[in-house]
């Protein structure tokens, strides 16, 4: 793993962090913790706006690798870990956005991370991106469109590092 972020409800930009303490809320200090969330447009075929679900979007991955295939098609040269809040950016999982659902990454701790998907590219991230490197950040959207990481929640509390080598358990 390359870098662990936090980005607080009270700051501007994510910061980058020696560990992530991983509760059965997400990461302790991060504007997406909590055990359940308000739903919004992703689930309107389900639930109406703003109804009490399972918090499904604790955290969110991405890999060094898809974020330099993101840079390109942006024209930039590079995308740091934790610009576009990522709160764990990965090293070594390339196809991390292409993992199925259900997938466990496993951490040295116990901590471990079902994912529930790959990430939607919004044009927050582009904004960040844009702030950072001076692109358009409607361009973010369809750049990392398969490359933008993944979603995932706490099945087992634990604390993650940068170093920490990661175990994927598939769903199968």
């Amino acid at each position: 793993m390359l870098a662990t972020h936090v980005w607080p409800s009270t700051d501007p930009e994510p910061s980058a962090v020696d560990a992530l303490d991983l509760d059965w809320g997400g990461p302790v200090g991060d504007r997406h913790h909590g055990e359940t969330m308000a739903s919004d447009t992703r689930q309107a075929k389900v639930f109406a706006k703003g109804t009490t679900i399972r918090n499904h979007r604790q955290l969110s991955l991405v890999d060094a690798a898809e974020l330099a295939t993101i840079a390109e098609a942006l024209g930039i040269e590079r995308i740091a870990a934790g610009v576009i809040a990522e709160n764990i950016c990965t090293e070594g999982l390339p196809e991390l956005t292409a993992m199925p659902r259900m997938t466990r990454l496993i951490f040295p701790s116990g901590a471990t991370i079902m994912l529930g998907g790959a990430n939607a590219p919004c044009t927050i991230a582009g904004g960040m991106v844009a702030r950072a490197y001076g692109s358009r950040p409607e361009a973010f959207p369809k750049a990392a469109i398969g490359r933008r990481g993944v979603t995932g929640w706490v099945e087992r509390p634990g604390v993650v590092r940068p170093g920490d080598p990661i175990t994927v358990a598939s769903p199968d």
